[in-house]
């Protein structure tokens, strides 16, 4: 992510798990992945929030969504499609704001037992407080089912609710219009044009237009929807939509909620989202805190150490991406997910291909939430097979198949510095969703074009240097230091990208000539793993690297963590290298940078670091002290940007578990503040499910399922026996126990501790 110094400068157990009697060894009484965690699963402040970026809460459903401030008086809505850009193919723009709801409540008595809070079980933000001897209470929710965000009003005692209501847009010449029980609006941008409209349904009392507004006064209860879109097309060459069809959907959509009671939405709306969210439970010690979350996350940066908080918000993160990224529209999560308040944000909200839209992802499939991985993959198909835009820029260098820029719209245009093999690094994404859920007809129709027209640019691309090895020449290590030849970054990244795809090759079994080619190449590849001169992993091939240096990215260890080229089990030298280039890198950057560096070091099996790694990731952030984090509603911090989130889930997920080396790694890196926990429903690659628990850092037992029948290796530091399979159990040389059974589709296989 490209840093804007200016703008730093300036923005800036109780329980032990419950051990419920037999709870080591009776994990088949856990919870099915489907039921509700139940325990403490909320943010919630004792004030409305005063600042969109620091405060306000998050509602999406992948595609809309809105910021809450859960005002008493006057209350605002801020509302976003992620679809909504400036600009076209010729000219980058920006993410915009779409608009504001605005109420006004005309109250001013004193107001007691006021709560706001965010459900990240339920994905509904709710605000309840007293008023004049009445309680009132609004909740909030953007529903997938129903493609309209909703907002309830309503009160203990009859006709108490009164209140007018406008929608604001944030750009000239818009269209508005107020009409009944509705306020429209509508407008065009550079490419796209947008519309959006809202309903607004009294129970009792009256509503009338007064003054441009929507008035609503002794009702019961009211229900507020509201619905948008644009015309944008993510596979069509042009990037629009033919026609008024879109207009159409986002009429019908409003007019169909509106005809159901909020009841019915709500419990719709619950239902499509716990089906996604409540695949995952983990368990670290308390379940639940009484302290609001700005409290709790402040008395954890003093020391006073909360598990719940690392579960609230491992789990934060798997909620903003199922608000900010669901299957059924090819666009992926920008910089700020889907989330802005600005029509000039921080680096255009963009699509950035340096590692932020990479690691926007990387928590879909580990935590269970393959669907959500879809935008991103298809916006990488749509991108370089069928709109043509990242093919014109590798012909720009004379090249077959595809390349890009940094800076991405959502038009296919892409400036700044090249990023040539950031195709490597998407490719990643496209292979990985391939090893989670391995699906032949994936593979043949999107992962593998995708992959090889990926090689022929490499293969176009690549010269060699004075030892005969083929090299990238001209590359960068983001987002500093020099441009030269086989640069680590590059080159580990285009042997991941190779040797990925000479496995899918080989397993489709359909393009061998093109294998045996890639298999030269891949053959005389520098690889990019060299070991410099201060015991260092190299960064650059030529230009020696500063052990001073303690910049933000960490391109050069891409082989570690998302790749899996390293690992201190088959290549220690390499690990130990790493070790020494993460060190001198230092435990301090902004949001992305430190969660990068957990799953760096839980990769390196390292508990305690990834932990205070994480710790140092969820301290509340200070502009005045330079110190990142996350602000008090637990976004990535100065300034907000949601690649950091994303980044803590995933490393947490490394910590709990790992699959990269075609086997099941359990337990690979619990830091001493984690002793005792359980987790279920995390995900290895070959379509496999885990649920396990833990005491004193030691696996108790575990259940594993997968989607075919197909062989299990488990990995642990204790002796394992399956209770109804035939294994065999043996100690490696670098003593773990490795476990391996067959397995049946969709059989639950129960191991446990055989020392117990």
């Amino acid at each position: 992510m490209i840093l804007n110094e200016n703008l730093y400068r300036s923005v800036w157990a109780c329980i032990r798990i419950v051990v419920l009697l037999g709870f080591s060894l009776e994990l088949s009484a856990a919870p099915s992945f489907r039921e509700v965690q139940a325990d403490g699963l909320k943010l919630w402040y004792t004030r409305p929030a005063t600042d969109w970026m620091t405060e306000a809460l998050p509602i999406g459903n992948g595609r809309i969504g809105a910021m809450i401030f859960g005002g008493i008086g006057q209350d605002s809505i801020q509302f976003n499609d992620k679809t909504l850009w400036a600009g076209s193919t010729e000219s980058r723009g920006a993410f915009q704001n779409f608009g504001n709801i605005r109420m006004d409540f005309g109250t001013k008595g004193e107001v007691t037992s006021y709560r706001r809070s965010l459900d990240i079980e339920e994905a509904v933000a709710s605000v309840c407080y007293q008023q004049d001897g009445v309680t009132y209470r609004r909740e909030y929710l953007s529903s997938f089912p129903d493609d309209v965000i909703v907002v309830r009003l309503s009160a203990d005692k009859k006709g108490k609710i009164n209140f007018s209501i406008s929608l604001e847009g944030t750009h000239l010449g818009e269209i508005r219009m107020v009409k009944g029980q509705e306020i429209s609006l509508s407008g065009k941008l550079t490419l796209l044009s947008y519309a959006a409209r809202l309903h607004v349904q009294n129970e009792g009392g009256s509503l009338a237009v007064q003054n441009g507004k929507i008035r609503v006064e002794n009702a019961d209860a009211a229900t507020i929807v509201l619905g948008m879109g644009t015309n944008f097309s993510a596979t069509n060459p042009s990037y629009i939509t033919e026609g008024d069809a879109w207009k159409k959907a986002i009429d019908d959509a409003v007019s169909d909620a509106s005809e159901k009671s909020y009841k019915a939405i709500r419990k719709a709306h619950v239902a499509d989202y716990r089906q996604l969210f409540g695949r995952v439970r983990l368990r670290l010690g308390e379940k639940s805190s009484n302290m609001p979350t700005d409290e709790l996350f402040a008395d954890y940066m003093k020391g006073t150490y909360h598990p719940v908080a690392d579960v609230l918000f491992f789990q934060y993160g798997r909620y903003l991406m199922i608000a900010s990224s669901r299957d059924g529209l090819d666009v992926p999560s920008n910089l700020q997910g889907l989330w802005n308040n600005s029509n000039t944000p921080p680096w255009e909200g963009d699509i950035h291909s340096n590692i932020n839209v990479q690691m926007n992802y990387w928590p879909a499939e580990v935590t269970n939430l393959a669907e959500c991985h879809w935008p991103f993959i298809n916006y990488v198909y749509n991108e370089s097979q069928t709109n043509g835009s990242w093919k014109r820029m590798a012909q720009e260098h004379g090249c077959r198949g595809w390349t890009m820029r940094t800076q991405n719209n959502l038009f296919g245009y892409s400036d700044w510095n090249w990023n040539r093999p950031a195709n490597a690094w998407y490719c990643m994404h496209l292979w990985e969703k391939y090893r989670f859920e391995p699906q032949a007809d994936y593979l043949e129709r999107v992962a593998y074009p995708v992959m090889k027209s990926a090689c022929e640019f490499w293969l176009d691309r690549l010269v060699k240097d004075k030892d005969g090895r083929w090299v990238a020449p001209e590359e960068w290590s983001p987002e500093h230091g020099p441009w030269e030849d086989g640069i680590a970054y590059a080159q580990q990244l285009i042997a991941d990208l190779f040797e990925n795809t000479i496995e899918a090759g080989k397993l489709l079994g359909t393009d061998n000539v093109f294998i045996k080619e890639l298999e030269a190449k891949y053959a005389r590849l520098d690889k990019g793993l060299h070991i410099g001169s201060w015991g260092q992993l190299k960064e650059w091939k030529h230009a020696e690297d500063d052990p001073k240096d303690t910049h933000r990215h960490l391109s050069h260890l891409i082989a570690l963590y998302p790749g899996d080229a390293v690992s201190p089990l088959t290549t220690p030298e390499y690990a130990e290298a790493i070790i020494k280039s993460l060190d001198a890198r230092a435990d301090v950057g902004m949001g992305w940078s430190l969660t990068w560096k957990i799953a760096l070091r839980a990769r390196l099996f390292d508990g305690e670091r990834a932990h205070s790694l994480l710790k140092k990731a969820m301290v509340l952030a200070d502009a005045s002290l330079g110190r990142f984090g996350v602000y008090p509603n637990l976004l990535n911090a100065l300034p907000y940007q949601i690649d950091g989130n994303f980044g803590a889930t995933a490393g947490v997920a490394e910590m709990l578990m790992q699959s990269h080396r075609n086997e099941l790694h359990l337990l690979p890196a619990i830091p001493s503040a984690w002793a005792d926990g359980e987790v279920s429903g995390l995900r290895g690659r070959g379509g496999f499910e885990v649920t396990m628990a833990w005491r004193n850092k030691k696996l108790v037992s575990a259940q594993v399922k997968a989607s075919a029948d197909r062989a299990c290796m488990l990995r642990t530091d204790v002796p394992l026996k399956v209770q109804n399979a035939a294994y065999r159990c043996e100690k490696d040389a670098n003593g773990y126990y490795l476990t391996t059974f067959h397995i049946k589709k969709s059989k639950t296989y129960r191991v446990v501790a055989d020392n117990i």
